[in-house]
């Protein structure tokens, strides 16, 4: 009986949904814009800032108006450090790099709009204490591809291929650092493999190296938040949230010494040759590990962003994306990274 519920449950959101569309004219007051900041300082590099101008959310452009006639003044430890300038590409910049500890604060004026402002704090660069990994084979399995065709009108004919042999391998990490106690801190974790190749033209013989770079890793530590949803009704979204950005705090070990996991996904895939389409298994594999210090501002921004891309369900409230821009949005954040830490696969 309940599995009956969860069905009926699942149909009648279906039908809601979808049963009717009907247009609806705006009667309320159309906003005025406000300026927007988007600004990451950290001491590795030039101060800079985005600024553009917000848009009414049923125009039908999807892009933001740069602003080109900003002042861009840049306050550090209370005093006035210098104005940044634009350049072509929608961005103003200064000219130094920040120290840790300063305290940096923006103020934009833009004719015709009202003086906004915005504060962060270069944090101290977290230390890596060690790396560990551990190899897991997976086992093998088999790449499938499923693909139908007819003929003269007639029933639809199914087959199913193998494309590729699949050894499975997993790299699970545990990466130790200590937390600073005298102080709340905030984290962001990067993992970036890089992938390398050697393409040989066959006529000619002269070799072609490229890489490729990619961003995801798993994510389970506790301290991620991540969390499988068995909500029947979660169909939008999909039913995993998960932590987009890396982002955690220490809530959980404030003064300690922590022990962080996560993996890598390292599966090796062997095409045969009528599927291949140029497709190989990399030459060579780099593991680039970093974690960053971040503010507090960058770690809610981050965090709302995840909740409003990854709502549970229909249902679920509106999420305020975290906005530290004071008399406008945006978001003006700092991070601080550590050495790289890198691992070569082969």
């Amino acid at each position: 009986m309940k599995s009956i519920s969860i069905y009926l449950s699942i149909l009648m959101s279906i039908f809601i949904f979808s049963a009717c569309e009907k247009e609806i004219e705006f009667n309320g007051k159309i906003t005025d814009p406000l300026i927007v900041v988007n600004s990451y300082l950290n001491p590795d590099s030039i101060v800079s800032a985005q600024i553009s101008e917000s848009r009414f959310f049923l125009k039908d452009s999807i892009t933001f108006k740069n602003i080109s006639n900003a002042e861009v003044a840049v306050w550090v430890n209370g005093d006035f450090k210098e104005k940044m300038s634009y350049d072509e590409k929608g961005i103003y910049n200064g000219t130094f790099k920040p120290l840790i500890g300063d305290t940096l604060k923006l103020v934009v004026n833009v004719p015709g709009f009202k003086e906004v402002t915005s504060q962060t704090v270069i944090y101290y660069q977290p230390v890596i204490n060690s790396i560990d990994t551990t190899n897991v084979w997976t086992g093998m399995s088999y790449q499938i591809s499923y693909s139908g065709s007819s003929s003269n009108g007639g029933p639809t004919i199914w087959k199913n291929d193998t494309i590729a042999t699949v050894m499975g391998h997993t790299i699970n990490y545990t990466l130790k650092f200590k937390d600073n106690g005298n102080e709340q801190n905030y984290y962001r974790l990067i993992v970036k493999s890089t992938s390398y190749y050697v393409q040989t033209d066959t006529v000619t013989q002269v070799e072609t190296k490229s890489e490729k770079d990619s961003y995801f890793y798993y994510f389970s530590d506790v301290v991620s938040g991540d969390n499988t949803n068995t909500d029947p009704l979660s169909i939008v979204g999909g039913m995993y949230s998960y932590n987009m950005y890396g982002v955690f705090s220490d809530e959980l070990f404030n003064g300690k010494t922590y022990s962080l996991t996560f993996s890598t996904n390292e599966d090796v895939y062997t095409y045969r040759s009528e599927y291949d389409y140029g497709r190989k298994t990399p030459d060579r594999k780099k593991v680039s590990i970093y974690l960053q210090s971040i503010s507090k501002d960058y770690y809610q921004y981050a965090q709302s962003r995840v909740a409003a891309e990854t709502g549970d369900n229909f249902f679920s409230e509106q999420v305020q994306i975290h906005n530290n821009i004071v008399g406008g949005i945006g978001i003006l954040g700092s991070y601080t990274a550590s050495e790289v830490y890198q691992i070569d696969l082969q």
